[in-house]
């Protein structure tokens, strides 16, 4: 009896670190940098119909060491809507979300939020949504650049796509996070 109690105790444990493990960044983060972004898409209508989109850019300043970058994405209510998605540089998906030096990263909140948008009163509409950025290792902390877009159309293309098209934004405001004296940067204890 003890034993198999023994075993199921050991299981639990195992799948209770697992989800742990899987809810957080892949390595030791002394950076977190917090933000908030807008998003307004309709994931109806395929391919999806986006009016306002938020683009979050990680640049790596060290000029050769590496840096691991990792997002956590929570709606109003503070859930979790989006982990660890992968960062572009170009087109194309960097390998294991790791920034060579002196290079960057992004991600708009389209490519990581999976489902349509409400507003506050719980119709279709634009949403806001909170972030946090991991990042490793410590020594220089990365800088961010996050630009809310509003395009002036509904936009069908991915998420992804539409924030590279300046003909289809009608306006947008950018912030600068990160550095050594960013407002957006928190030291990890």
């Amino acid at each position: 009896m003890y034993k198999k109690f023994a075993i199921a105790l050991a299981l639990v444990c195992v799948f209770a670190f697992s989800g742990a493990a899987l809810a957080a960044p892949p390595f030791g983060a002394p950076w977190i940098i917090s933000y908030d972004g807008y998003l307004c898409m309709d994931l109806d209508l395929p391919p999806a119909n986006i009016f306002a989109d938020t683009l979050i850019v990680v640049t790596n300043s060290h000029p050769s060491r590496n840096m691991g970058v990792w997002i956590e994405v929570y709606d109003k209510y503070g859930v979790l809507t989006g982990v660890g998605q992968t960062f572009y540089n170009g087109g194309q998906p960097l390998t294991g979300n790791i920034l060579a030096g002196n290079r960057f990263g992004w991600i708009t909140l389209g490519m990581i939020v999976p489902r349509t948008t409400k507003d506050p009163y719980g119709v279709k509409g634009g949403e806001k949504f909170s972030f946090r950025i991991y990042t490793a290792p410590g020594n220089i902390p990365p800088v961010v650049e996050v630009k809310q877009v509003i395009y002036g159309v509904p936009i069908e293309y991915e998420p992804g796509e539409a924030i590279w098209m300046p003909g289809l934004i009608h306006s947008w405001s950018e912030a600068a996070l990160g550095g050594l004296n960013g407002p957006g940067v928190v030291k990890a204890p």
